[in-house]
């Protein structure tokens, strides 16, 4: 039986009004899965390679995708097509997404691996500076110079050249100040991993 669908939208945005009014009719609505499942999860996206969201159970229908960029600090790069990213969901947002049957939504991080990044010093807080510009973003940290403390850890940049180091956590700050031969100084270089968490949740139509 068809459907009989009317509405109404108005839009004001300073001294510009616009209003508009609709009527349509509908056919019979039709999906695949009666039941409308859902697929939820979670991850860490990387810049290497393409991360195509596990849809589980859901078949090629159309749905919502409900997405959130979990980081304190770096986009998450959103593509509908496996090719272009052009969708940005910056740190700490969460994006509404309407999804099509013809391709699985991929997520990665936009930030390059950088090498042999200098480091101009360390605090006890965990507080770090760079010799040059990086880039804004979360990232894993570790030393590729000798006789400097060789863990991996959890570094987010606030700026370009300083950022709070963590242990893997990313909760507990990370001392790399400490005297002697393992802790960072101005001969300390880097690798810095950059990554991005995120937390979805996509509905079949």
């Amino acid at each position: 039986m068809a459907t009989n669908i009317s509405g109404s939208v108005s839009l004001t945005y300073g001294t510009h009004t616009q209003s508009e009014s609709f009527s349509t009719t509908a056919s019979t609505l039709l999906y695949s899965h009666k039941s409308h499942e859902y697929s939820a999860g979670g991850a860490i996206a990387l810049v290497g390679g393409t991360t195509a969201l596990d849809v589980g159970t859901i078949d090629g229908a159309e749905g919502l995708l409900l997405i959130k960029n979990n980081n304190n600090y770096g986009a998450l790069s959103v593509s509908m097509d496996t090719s272009a990213y052009d969708i940005s969901i910056p740190a700490g947002v969460a994006n509404l997404i309407s999804v099509g049957p013809d391709h699985p939504v991929n997520v990665k991080c936009p930030t390059a691996t950088i090498t042999g990044k200098g480091i101009t010093s360390a605090s006890s807080a965990g507080a770090i500076v760079l010799d040059d510009a990086a880039s804004v973003g979360t990232a894993w940290m570790v030393a590729t110079t000798g006789d400097d403390d060789s863990g991996t850890y959890v570094i987010e940049f606030d700026t370009t050249t300083t950022g709070t180091v963590y242990e893997l956590d990313g909760v507990t700050k990370k001392d790399l100040s400490v005297a002697g031969s393992s802790g960072y100084d101005s001969s300390t270089e880097v690798t810095l991993t950059y990554f991005v968490q995120y937390r979805y949740t996509l509905t079949e139509a």
